[in-house]
């Protein structure tokens, strides 16, 4: 079953010229785990310890980048990869677009929820932040606020976010009235004071929320009225520094942080402009912060003459030329690049051919950077289009 996709188009300026480029977010970025498996990429690769010891455990990569960032690591390590599938003769996997996309999205994803928190550190900040000026923690602390460990949804990092945020417009007064200083967070910080609290809880409910909806938050985004004064993608307007400019390689307690560490600022901008704070429901913090998350994922639009030059240079026109005569076909008569994923899919399944060319020819495996994928991208797909 084809599963649904968001597609989100970027427009960028490339060589003096408006190039659109499009890229998609997975649904569900937890659906590539199954494409991880059933592929057996965990033959080699283990994510969290589990898994295969030939490759790097995958969950401990601090950030995997874009798209197609993940695309170069993938395509200057494939020599290396075909070699331990003929030692441990294994089959190539061979992937179709939607199993590229969610298999992208999984490996993403895999640093969304950040680092495990620490209970004893949580447990201190709850005095060093002041948070126990207005909850009790422990039978200590003021009354103004509920008491935390009988609050079970802040056991969730994204339940606590989102009950924080909710109540922010009360907790800034509160903090104006006591002459407080505003708790600056780290997102390690709400992970640390989540793990506090996740074991010191009496509740006997266990509140989770789900990782988030990257499609359903970018709803929400507009909804909730973010982009009146902050630039997702896609939007001309901008009053503030868009979300695709801020360095966003961070777990979404991270995100999370970012957004409550300009809280005040937030609220005086949003009384300037006759805006509402938002309230969120349900598991909306978390598809916001997905959505906000996964705009990271994207790639800056690539410049259609470096990619000619990528192009030959890498020797892709030795094999790929125009009005055929090459051992493989004239990429202008692939009229799918209209995302980098279909570009990246066509890659992975002939890169076993494409190494055995290489090996006969006597070259060199052609090593790309980011940029030079993004280039490619930009003329493989302005090429298609004639």
């Amino acid at each position: 079953m084809k599963l649904p996709r968001l597609t989100i188009a970027i427009i960028g300026i490339a060589s003096g010229s408006l190039l659109a480029q499009q890229i998609q977010l997975p649904q569900n970025p937890l659906q590539g785990r199954i494409v991880f498996e059933e592929k057996k990429c965990i033959e080699c690769h283990a994510i969290g310890g589990f898994g295969g010891t030939v490759g790097p455990d995958l969950s401990k990569r601090e950030f995997f980048g874009s798209t197609l960032e993940l695309a170069s690591i993938i395509w200057n390590h494939a020599p290396q990869m075909n070699r331990k599938f003929r030692q441990l003769r294994m089959n190539r996997p061979s992937l179709t677009e939607n199993e590229m996309l969610d298999l992208f999205g999984f490996l993403y994803y895999l640093r969304y929820l950040g680092e495990p928190g620490s209970v004893s550190h949580g447990r201190s900040l709850l005095t060093s932040k002041g948070c126990i000026t207005c909850h009790m923690v422990a039978g200590k602390g003021g009354k103004v606020g509920p008491d935390l460990e009988r609050v079970q949804g802040y056991a969730s990092p994204l339940f606590m976010v989102q009950a924080m945020w909710n109540h922010g417009p009360a907790m800034q007064e509160q903090i104006k009235k006591t002459r407080m200083s505003y708790p600056i967070l780290s997102g390690q910080d709400v992970a640390d004071i989540s793990a506090y609290l996740r074991q010191a809880t009496t509740g006997s409910a266990d509140m989770r929320m789900s990782p988030g909806n990257p499609a359903k938050g970018r709803t929400l985004f507009e909804q909730k009225r973010c982009v009146k004064c902050h630039l997702g993608e896609g939007e001309a307007r901008i009053t503030q520094p868009g979300l695709i400019r801020i360095d966003l390689k961070k777990g979404v307690t991270g995100v999370a942080t970012l957004m409550w560490n300009h809280g005040l600022a937030m609220m005086a901008r949003m009384k300037r402009e006759s805006v509402d704070w938002p309230r969120f429901e349900g598991n909306e913090m978390a598809d916001l912060l997905a959505y906000i998350y996964f705009l990271g994922f994207e790639d800056k639009p690539g410049d259609t003459q470096r990619g000619e030059s990528v192009f030959r240079s890498k020797g892709c026109v030795d094999c790929h030329r125009q009005a055929g005569g090459g051992r493989g076909p004239d990429l202008a008569t692939i009229n799918r690049f209209e995302t980098p994923i279909r570009m990246i899919q066509l890659m992975w399944n002939h890169a076993g051919e494409m190494e055995d060319l290489v090996i006969t020819g006597n070259k060199n495996w052609p090593v790309l950077s980011t940029r030079d994928m993004r280039d490619l991208y930009a003329y493989l797909r302005k090429v298609a289009q004639k």
